[in-house]
């Protein structure tokens, strides 16, 4: 690929993801896409387990058992970075030390993606990480680069499960409990995953990490209480329903995941009044959150 080339690509995802120049350069794939759904099986599957994991919350919604037991939703209370990589997910924070403890499982029990064990910590601030179910490589970094040149050192946490603890029968049933999934189903999960914290540089929308709003729009804010915090991702095969109160707005979740160049290849979104769809494939994600009437709607395909 023309070195030009893999220039223009990182500075796109600079501008919608939000990369540091070093980690959207390290991030650029070869075949020209912008590379955030450009991935092996393995991580389609894991960024599809991690959307369960970071969009239920346990509440009066009741949503899959299993998912909301993981506790990941805390994370997007954190300000991380999503560096989607072909062979790994990269999440870069300045708080990497904050953010381990809620994926790797310890001896504490706790918040943790079943599965997930720590392979090797590298430098002072990077914890690489292997998920033992699908095989995929997951990252967490205080380096701005998404990279880990640094030593290899003893992690801070004595505790976090290494690659050759086996999976607990706890974890084995956690997984078992996961819906089916059809591919096309898992692109569109996997896609939330990787756009946590996307947003349109010309400022038509933004994800703002699932907690708050960057374009500072009036009514974003409006108190909802605890409720603001709800999240329910459920479903089966090619049919997956995803609702929530508080921030993002739904025409902001439909545009990150179907407008272009930022979008999953493929996917279109309609507004169904009540709702938003995005289809791809087979699989369709039904949308229900909050609407804004304040702002111009992003252009969707019909």
């Amino acid at each position: 690929m023309p070195r030009s080339t893999k220039k223009a690509i990182a500075r796109v995802r600079m501008q919608y993801l939000g990369e540091p120049r070093a980690a959207a350069s390290e991030a650029a794939p070869r075949d020209g896409s912008l590379g955030l759904d450009t991935c092996s099986p393995e991580q389609l599957r894991l960024r599809a387990l991690m959307a369960l994991g970071l969009f239920n919350r346990s509440g009066t919604w009741q949503p899959h058992r299993g998912a909301a037991a993981w506790g990941l939703h805390t994370l997007v209370a954190y300000d991380i970075i999503v560096s989607p990589r072909f062979n790994r997910l990269v999440l870069i924070t300045d708080v990497p030390h904050n953010v381990a403890p809620y994926l790797l499982p310890h001896s504490d029990g706790g918040s943790s993606l079943p599965g997930l064990r720590l392979e090797e910590f590298r430098g002072r601030h990077t914890y690489v990480a292997r998920h033992l179910p699908t095989g995929a490589q997951l990252v967490i970094t205080g380096n701005p680069s998404g990279t880990w040149a640094g030593k290899l050192r003893r992690s801070p946490r004595w505790d976090f499960h290494s690659t050759d603890m086996p999976l607990t029968e706890s974890e084995r049933t956690q997984l078992e409990e996961v819906p089916d999934m059809s591919e096309d189903a898992e692109r569109l999960l996997a896609g939330l995953t990787s756009r946590i914290a996307a947003r349109d540089p010309e400022g038509g929308w933004a994800i703002g990490n699932w907690f708050s709003d960057p374009l500072m729009r009036p009514g974003w804010l409006a108190d909802q209480g605890e409720d603001r915090y709800e999240k329910q991702l459920q479903g089966a095969r090619h049919q997956w329903t995803f609702r929530w109160n508080g921030f993002p707005f739904v025409e902001d979740v439909a545009a990150s995941l179907t407008a272009p160049p930022i979008g999953v290849s493929g996917a279109i979104a309609r507004d169904g009044g009540d709702h938003f769809e995005v289809r791809f494939g087979s699989a369709t994600l039904r949308l229900n959150g909050q609407r804004t009437t304040i702002h111009q709607q992003p252009e969707v395909t019909p």
